[in-house]
Parts: C-alpha cells; sequence; structure tokens
C-alpha cells in the first residue's frame, strides 16, 4: 500500500529527531526530578504539602493550556513560527526558575508551577505539530523514542540536582538550572518543517485520515464531466445505420497511440454538456405547414386581446393624468398666503419668518450664554449621559475582547465538557489519564522522602541512585517499542491493563517497604508499570473512545483529569505531614490504581469475549 511505501521512502529528519529527544530529556525532568528539591525543602520547616503543590499547579497549568497552545500551533506553524513560539515557552521556562532564586519558598512553587507548566505547555504543543507533520507514517516508533528520553532524564537530573544543591547551595542551584535549560535554546531552532504543504497525512489524526483516505488519483490523471471530442470526418448524418464514428479503421489503429476515441456519443436523453462543464439545451423540433396555420389562427386572437389591453391601459393613464392636474391646481403655498386666509385655513396657521425679525446675536451674548452656570451643568450632564449610553471605541474594543474570551472559554472547555459528560467511555478514558497523571507527580515524586524514612537510613545518593533504576526499568520496557509500533490498537488496552496491575502492585510494595531491598524492589516494579502504561495509554484511549469522537474529548481528558490530580493532593495533604503519612499516601495511591485496574480489566474482559469466544463460537455452530 501507499502508506508503507511512503514510511520507507520518507526520510528520518536526524536533526529534528535529535531535538525533539534532547527537549523530552530536559522537560519533563522538571516534574521527573521534584522529589529532590522537596527533599531540600523540608529542612527550611515548612509543610511538607508545600512539595506537592508545585508539581500539582505545573500539570494544572500544562492541562489547562495544552488545547489551546495545541489548536494555536496549526495557525502559528511555518518555517519559524514553531521556532518562535517554542523559544517564548523557553524563557517561561526559565523566567520561572530564575524567580525562584530570589523569593520564598511559598512564591517559589507558583513561580516554579505557573511559569514552568505554561512553558513546557508551549514547546511541547510545537513539539508535537513537529512529530505530527514530519513523522506522519513513523509516529508510534518516534513517541517510543521520546518516552526513551524522559526515562534518561528521569535518571540523570536527579544526580545533577543533588551536585548542583550540594556545591552551589539551594538557591543558586536554580539558576544553574535556568542555565542548563537554556542550552536548549540551539535545538529549538531545529524544530523546520521542510514541507509546509498540508496533506491528509500531515495530521494529528493520522489513522482517521488512512480511513476515509483509500485511493489516490495520480496526478497525469483527470477526472471531470467533460463530453470526448469526436471526428465529425466519419459521422453519417444521413442515416445513424451508417454511422462510423464507433469504427476503428485499419489505418487509424497503432499500437503506441489512438488517435480517436472509441466511446460512443451520449444519446439525446442524456444530459450533455460542452468542453466547459456547460449544459447544451435539447434540439428545438422543426416547423411544419400544419403548425404554422394553427399558429396563425391563434397569433391574431392573441393580437385582439393585447389591442383591447392596450386601449384600457390607456384611458387609465388619462384619468390619473387628470386627477394629477386637479392636486396640482388645488395646492397652494403656506408661506404665500395672506392673512385672512390664514384665519380661514386655521389647519395651516404658522407664523411667517422673515429675515427683518431675526435679530442676531453678538460675541459677547453667545460668550455670556456659554459662561453661565445653567448651561455648564446641561452640557456636563449631557456629556456624562453621552459617555455611558454611547462609550468610546476603547470601552467598545474591551468589550468586544472580553465577549470573544467568554466565547472562546465556552468553546473550548465548557461546550466540549458538556458534550463528553454524555460520552459512557469518557469516563475509563478520564480514569486512565488521572491514574497516569498520579504516577508521574505523586508516585516518583514521593519515592526520595520515602526512602529518606526507611531503616536503616539511606543516603541520598544511594536514593537518587534507586530513582534512576526506576527510569531504567522504564527504559527496558519501552525496547518493546518497535513491536508496539507494529501491533494492532486495538490490543493496546492489555498492555494498558498489564501495567495499571504491576503498578497497583508497585504501590502496596512501597507503601509496605522498610528496608533496602524491597524499597529497591519497589522502585523496579514501579518503572516497569509506569513505562507500560505512558507508553500506549494514548493509544488505548483513542482506540476506546474511537477515531471520530477523539479529537472532541481529548482536551477534556486532559483538563478534567489535571483537575481530579488538584483534588487529589489537596486531600493527601491532610496525610502526608502525619506519622508515616507519605506510605500512607502511596497505599492511597495504590487503592486509586487498583479501581481503574479493575475497571480496566472488566473492559479488556469484555472485548475479549467480543473478539474471541463469541466469534468462535459462532463458527462452531455453523460448521456442525
Amino acid at each position: 500500500m501507499e502508506v508503507d511505501e511512503r514510511s520507507q521512502g520518507a526520510s528520518w529528519r536526524w536533526s529534528v529527531l535529535f531535538s525533539v529527544i534532547v527537549l523530552n530529556v530536559c522537560l519533563p525532568s522538571l516534574i521527573l526530578s521534584y522529589g529532590v528539591i522537596w527533599v531540600y525543602i523540608s529542612n527550611f520547616e515548612v509543610p511538607l504539602w508545600l512539595g506537592l503543590a508545585a508539581p500539582s499547579i505545573f500539570v494544572l497549568t500544562f492541562g489547562f493550556t495544552q488545547c489551546w497552545f495545541r489548536e494555536a500551533a496549526d495557525s502559528w506553524g511555518g518555517s519559524n513560527g514553531y521556532r518562535v513560539m517554542a523559544t517564548i515557552g523557553l524563557g517561561f521556562v526559565v523566567t520561572g526558575l530564575l524567580i525562584c532564586a530570589f523569593v520564598s519558598v511559598q512564591y517559589q512553587l507558583l513561580a516554579y508551577g505557573v511559569l514552568g507548566g505554561l512553558g513546557s505547555s508551549l514547546i511541547s504543543a510545537q513539539v508535537d505539530a513537529v512529530m505530527f507533520e514530519t513523522y506522519d507514517t513513523r509516529l508510534e516508533l518516534v513517541r517510543g523514542m521520546c518516552y526513551t528520553g524522559q526515562a534518561i532524564g528521569q535518571s540523570l537530573f536527579p544526580h545533577i540536582l543533588f551536585f548542583l544543591i550540594e556545591y552551589y547551595g539551594y538557591a543558586f542551584s536554580y539558576i544553574i538550572l535556568g542555565g542548563i535549560m537554556l542550552q536548549t535554546l540551539p535545538v529549538i531552532l531545529l524544530l523546520k518543517v521542510d514541507d509546509p504543504r498540508r496533506s491528509a497525512y500531515f495530521t494529528r489524526y493520522k489513522e482517521l485520515s488512512q480511513t476515509f483516505l483509500v485511493y489516490r488519483n495520480e496526478i497525469d490523471q483527470v477526472y471531470g464531466t467533460e463530453v470526448q471530442l469526436h471526428n465529425l470526418s466519419k459521422k453519417c448524418w444521413k442515416s445513424p445505420s451508417d454511422d462510423n464514428l464507433h469504427r476503428l479503421g485499419d489505418s487509424d489503429y497503432d499500437n503506441s497511440k489512438i488517435d480517436e476515441t472509441i466511446t460512443p456519443p451520449p444519446s439525446p436523453e442524456e444530459k450533455r454538456r460542452n468542453i466547459f462543464g456547460v449544459e447544451i439545451l435539447p434540439e428545438i423540433p422543426e416547423e411544419t405547414e400544419d403548425s404554422d396555420t394553427d399558429e396563425e389562427s391563434d397569433g391574431e386572437t392573441n393580437l385582439n386581446k393585447s389591442k383591447k389591453r392596450f386601449s384600457l391601459a390607456i384611458k387609465r393613464l388619462s384619468t390619473i393624468g387628470d386627477n394629477f392636474d386637479e392636486c396640482i391646481e388645488n395646492q397652494v403655498r403656506r408661506d404665500s398666503q395672506s392673512n385672512g386666509d390664514i384665519v380661514e385655513n386655521k389647519e395651516y396657521s404658522e407664523l411667517e419668518v422673515r429675515y427683518d425679525t431675526i435679530a442676531p446675536n453678538t460675541d459677547i451674548q453667545t460668550e455670556k450664554l456659554l459662561n453661565t452656570f445653567n448651561f455648564r451643568c446641561q452640557s456636563a450632564y449631557v456629556n456624562i449621559k453621552r459617555k455611558i449610553t454611547i462609550p468610546s471605541y476603547r470601552v467598545y474594543r474591551i468589550r468586544r475582547r472580553m465577549l470573544y474570551l467568554m466565547y472562546n472559554i465556552n468553546d473550548t472547555f465548557l461546550k466540549p465538557l458538556r458534550r463528553s459528560l454524555s460520552c459512557g467511555r469518557f469516563y475509563p478514558a478520564v480514569l486512565l489519564s488521572f491514574t497516569k497523571l498520579t504516577l508521574m507527580t505523586v508516585g516518583i515524586i514521593l519515592l526520595p522522602m520515602i526512602g529518606l524514612q526507611i531503616r536503616p537510613k539511606i543516603a541520598m545518593y544511594e536514593t537518587n541512585f534507586l530513582m534512576s533504576l526506576h527510569g531504567f526499568t522504564w527504559i527496558c520496557f519501552l525496547l518493546c517499542t518497535p513491536w508496539l509500533a507494529h501491533t494492532p490498537k486495538r490490543n493496546f488496552k492489555y498492555v494498558v491493563a498489564f501495567g495499571l496491575v504491576i503498578s497497583t502492585c508497585a504501590c502496596f510494595v512501597l507503601a509496605e517497604a522498610n528496608n533496602h531491598d524491597s524499597f529497591a524492589i519497589g522502585c523496579v516494579i514501579a518503572g516497569f508499570g509506569y513505562g507500560a502504561i505512558t507508553s500506549c495509554w494514548e493509544s488505548t484511549v483513542q482506540e476506546f473512545v474511537g477515531a471520530r469522537k477523539w479529537p472532541k474529548l481529548h482536551s477534556t481528558i486532559e483538563t478534567v483529569s489535571a483537575t481530579l490530580l488538584v483534588v487529589l493532593v489537596v486531600g493527601l495533604s491532610f496525610v502526608v505531614g502525619k506519622d508515616n503519612g507519605l506510605q500512607f499516601a502511596m497505599f492511597i495511591l495504590g487503592l486509586i490504581t487498583a479501581v481503574v485496574s479493575f475497571i480496566w480489566i472488566i473492559i479488556t474482559g469484555v472485548s475479549i469475549y467480543k473478539t474471541k469466544v463469541r466469534t468462535l463460537s459462532f463458527k462452531r455452530k455453523w460448521t456442525f
């Protein structure tokens, strides 16, 4: 098929691939490695729940802005659009890190979460747009490479942050981290699409376009409604049976070329069109002598009728003209009447105004009039009334922009939310996305804090090593990416259910870990399950809700799952400050993952029954 030929002939665009992987190494590490920063925040005698506030604000900002930036990325694109907007996003990230170096801990959370989430969302939208336009046929494989970059970043950045904080201090480490993020600017400048032409494949919903785009007309083939030209030298005008138009002579035959067409002309009953696509009207039948005599008699009667109608019209026009003359003669000007006429005609009683009776106002009288208190009050009242009833153009622009913002919010959030809540498949999809966010924002961040509470106490560099072990296990699962790229999407739900079960077991193991070995085993299991969920959750949800509904539900799933994450973090803030509260928070996370696992196990069981069991029983019934 053409898709296979396109995938084999398309170039890898190594510069763009390198740029995308490097950005996925650096940017997600702001969340995945925040647990190291949380360890040092706890030394400032601040509540522990503040450590969960920054990543939750980060994810909430990311979820609420991603839908806007993703839709706007199509209009921002071009030769320089993606790079400019990604550079602005990088400016937000670096600015947030620099602000964290000069403000207190409470304000660091807002700067880190809001500016970091806003900049990461802007860069992520541009990266996704470039990926969808460049690697339309290798999208699954490139996504696997991006997730591998995130796992590498999770393995490296805890050690980098530990080194920065130990040698440069907590506040100054934010400045150096901002400088590290600023080094991705040359990589952002590589985000360029060589072929800006849009095609059916250049879309983020490639599967839907490939479903409907089955046939492709070649460029040299033209299909239209034009009638082919015929050689009229072979046309027999006397007898249609002797027509040689459809016969192909021996002299006209050539192995390489056929000069004349052999298609029969359309019948008179069919609609015919000329070379410009305009329909040709049917021929008018010829007149005979019998029809001429009938038409002459009919013409005489029509002529008499038309003469009578013409005479009546002339009489009506004459009466209308007489009436007009009477109206003109009876019309009298009002200002030319005498006093007696005015008294008699009280109906038109008006005063005669002449120029001699008008006393012109002098400049002094005009100035006195304008300076009076009454006139000033009236003018001030009129001006205030005019400003209220007829606002200025600036006020009009503000109102128009506010109205546009309200309509945009309605179209972006409220309308998709009402449409999504009416879909039954929306709720399992939201739970899966919510579980993925909780494992990233709560589960991975809790690992360093839980490692410090294990007896005997684990050193910080050993905790960072176990976090690197979590990322290494994630990479080990991502080695299956080439196999997943050729797997049908209907089978991704089985991988997701398997990953949810493994993550549930990992949460319970970490909640009960009391020594180094059990904590290490929990990190390994957690990395394997998190890798299975992150690599397949989006394709699973897209196949579950349907390719037609996925564009409508995608933004709503992100925003609702981010909102649910904030609600969960607010609930966990009452737990983490107590004794053994961190492991109890991990236990709550395990319960949530267990519920979601049970729902998706039911979904996979129903899918297996519909596709396997019922099909086999139906075949056996027909075979016997």
